[in-house]
């Protein structure tokens, strides 16, 4: 359920009319990840930016 939320997040906030253009521009990212308190890992879903 964690993860379908994060996704419609980043959904949301990517289609935001302030964000989308600064999105569609590369200057910002929008990026969906779920932190693990067990393993202090981060799991990252979608819109990870490339080097």
């Amino acid at each position: 359920m964690t993860r379908v939320h994060v996704t419609q997040t980043v959904a949301a906030l990517r289609s935001n009319r302030d964000l989308a253009p600064l999105v569609k521009k590369g200057e910002l990212a929008v990026v969906g990840a779920c932190y693990s308190l067990d393993t202090g890992r981060v799991e990252v879903l979608s819109g990870a930016p490339s080097a």
